[in-house]
């Protein structure tokens, strides 16, 4: 049975609605930015183990986001869910099943005008600190990343419009490594020598407004101007607010996933995200990050 919170606000009916499937971090994220532009926003939910569907991100409870319940390994959740002419954005991460829940999402979004799916630059190989652009194999290393290669290779067959964005690390309130540097969690993985690149979320919410709007199809990745090796990002980041250097620690003392994702060395060219979708950065490099902070009293 599906359960929906229904919006209480008017909706603007002229603009296409646009249907979040898997609503958490980045998910909510978008919802706040429609909602302000008057969309219609329905997002999904996984329910919880008491049947609670509306497990809410607090930006999407800001309007008037319609919360429906789905689970993509059970299909029959999402009858009814996408309305004709709906953008729909998947940012659900794959689960144990990625080619059946994303041929799931395909058929249920048979009537919509354009398919958004949220992949990873995780379904490139290790690049020894190459460029890397949407030209590059899809030769996948962890285990998510596979998923992923699945995912994709699904919603490549969608009988409408459809984008695959490969997103590189998200950063943004609440979620980088400034936050867990301050409060010491944060971990070097190996010599800090791996470039890694980032988004910040309000640079990848428009690039997904924009890959809505766009007849943009294939995939494009979506990363700032500025890949950088970790440890010199780190120390930096330490260093400035008074703090001392994060400590290094084997890849092989973490989780695989995480590793490799820190040790792929890759940097990501964002050509096409920024020729093709016309996506204006507002925060082009970590460095932007960095001077905007306040070192620690006394430090």
């Amino acid at each position: 049975m599906i359960v929906a919170k229904i919006a209480t606000r008017s909706q603007n009916r002229r603009v296409p609605p646009w249907v979040i499937v898997g609503c958490g971090y980045v998910g909510s994220a978008l919802a706040y930015r429609l909602e302000a532009a008057h969309h219609r926003v329905i997002a999904t939910r996984r329910p919880t183990a008491d049947g609670d569907p509306y497990r809410i991100p607090p930006a999407s409870t800001a309007g008037g986001t319609a919360v429906v319940a789905v689970e993509l390994g059970d299909p029959k959740t999402l009858t009814g869910v996408i309305p004709a002419g709906a953008i729909v954005v998947c940012c659900a991460p794959p689960g144990p099943d990625p080619q059946g829940e994303t041929t799931a999402l395909v058929d249920a979004a048979r009537t919509a005008r354009r398919l958004i799916y949220i992949s990873s630059t995780g379904v490139y190989p290790p690049a020894g600190g190459d460029w890397v652009d949407e030209t590059w194999p899809v030769h996948p290393a962890t285990a998510a990343g596979r998923a992923r290669e699945v995912a994709e290779t699904v919603i490549a067959t969608a009988p409408i419009s459809n984008i695959v964005l490969r997103v590189a690390g998200i950063h943004g309130s609440g979620r980088g490594l400034v936050d867990r540097i301050r409060s010491g969690t944060y971990r070097i993985i190996g010599d800090g020598r791996s470039h890694v690149s980032r988004i910040h979320i309000d640079d990848l919410v428009e690039a997904i407004v924009r890959a809505g709007a766009s007849s943009v199809t294939g995939a494009v990745n979506i990363a700032d101007d500025d890949p950088e090796q970790i440890g010199v990002v780190a120390d930096a980041i330490a260093s400035k607010l008074g703090l001392p250097s994060p400590p290094r620690v084997s890849a092989d003392s973490v989780d695989p996933e995480v590793a490799g994702m820190l040790t792929a060395n890759r940097r990501i060219a964002n050509r096409r995200m920024k020729q093709e979708l016309g996506v204006v950065l507002r925060y082009p490099s970590w460095r932007t990050i960095y001077d905007a902070l306040t070192p620690r009293a006394g430090a």
